[in-house]
């Protein structure tokens, strides 16, 4: 299943300050997002130390507009509706955006090292296009 698949890479792959259960609780202040962002230099998340590891309204407030610029330069938009069903926990809301990293992650290096070895159609990314930047 997907769940798994991305437990599996942030767990595994990433490798996270904390061992990721459940995503909507884990995930809910924003803070994780960060680390993963983080955990990738290419993707410039370099406030990191900003963020709060609090579950607080206004730690999940200021971590969600932290990552918003880091997610725009990754083509990933993330509307109000979708950080406060993030903050509140809402089923699927946190899977959908880490789905979206994990792409953007393998395109990334799907980039980086030609369309070959890590990250590619194997893994679980999108397979290499062809002409892409």
């Amino acid at each position: 299943a997907m769940s798994e698949l991305l437990k599996n890479w942030l767990n595994n792959e990433v490798g996270l300050s904390t061992n990721v259960a459940n995503f909507e609780k884990d995930f809910s202040s924003g803070y994780l997002f960060g680390e993963v962002l983080h955990k990738f230099r290419q993707l410039q998340q370099d406030d990191f130390k900003g963020f709060a590891n609090k579950n607080t309204y206004e730690a999940k407030l200021s971590n969600f507009k932290r990552l918003e610029p880091t997610l725009k330069a990754l083509g990933i938009r993330v509307n109000a509706t979708q950080s406060n069903a993030m903050m509140n926990g809402e089923r699927g809301a946190s899977l959908r955006l880490l789905y979206q990293l994990k792409m953007a992650t393998d395109r990334l290096f799907l980039a980086c090292d030609n369309g070959g070895g890590r990250g590619g159609a194997a893994a679980g990314g999108a397979p290499p296009r062809r002409g892409a930047p």
